[in-house]
C-alpha cells in the first residue's frame, strides 16, 4: 500500500509581468491560505517523511510557509526537483513512478493542471475543483510506485483553504 499527498501550490500573483510564470510568488491570501491548512494538517496529526517540490517560486514560498505555520514537514527530507515544475498530469505520474519503492509514502507539491488531473487519473471518482492549497490525501492499492494506474486510488481526503476561511 502506498500513500501519496498532493499540495497545489498557495495562491499566486500576476501583479508583475516583468516576471517569468516560475518567478511568481504567493499572494497574500495565499500566505493565509498556508497556515490555515497546514494547521488542520497538524492538527490531523500528520507527520510526513519525504516532500517533493517543484522549484517554481510559488510553489518553494508554499512549502517555506508550511514549514513555518505547522511542524508536520519537520522530519521529512525534502527534495526540490525542476521536474515537478510541470503542468501535465502524465509527466507527473511518470516521476512518481521512478519514486523509490521503499518509500510507502510522498508528498507531492506541484501545479495545476497536472495535480487535479493525475488525482483525477489515479481517483475512482471525480474530484471537481483542486484550487489553489488544496491538499489530498490518495491511498493506493500498489505494492511499487511504478504500478500506478487509472483508478487504482481511493481518496481518503481533500482539504481546502474555504473550508476554514
Amino acid at each position: 500500500m502506498k500513500t501519496l499527498y498532493l499540495l497545489r501550490h498557495a495562491k499566486s500573483g500576476w501583479d508583475d509581468d516583468q516576471l517569468s510564470d516560475a518567478e511568481r510568488p504567493i499572494t497574500k491570501r495565499g500566505k493565509r491560505d498556508c497556515q490555515l491548512i497546514a494547521s488542520e494538517i497538524q492538527r490531523r496529526e500528520h507527520l510526513f517523511k519525504y516532500v517533493y517540490c517543484s522549484t517554481a517560486k510559488r510553489a518553494q514560498e508554499t512549502l517555506k510557509r508550511f514549514q513555518a505555520d505547522a511542524s508536520v514537514f519537520d522530519d521529512a527530507t525534502i527534495t526540490h526537483d525542476e521536474a515537478l515544475y510541470t503542468f501535465e498530469a502524465p509527466k507527473l505520474l511518470a516521476w512518481i513512478k521512478e519514486l523509490p519503492q521503499a518509500q510507502n509514502h510522498a508528498v507531492i507539491i506541484g501545479h495545476n493542471p497536472a495535480i487535479a488531473d493525475l488525482a483525477n487519473y489515479l481517483y475512482d471518482g471525480k474530484i471537481s475543483h483542486v484550487g489553489t492549497c488544496s491538499f489530498m490525501e490518495l491511498e493506493i492499492n500498489i505494492e511499487y510506485w511504478d504500478q500506478l494506474r487509472a483508478d487504482s486510488a481511493k481518496l481518503i481526503e481533500i482539504i481546502r483553504p474555504k473550508q476554514f476561511r
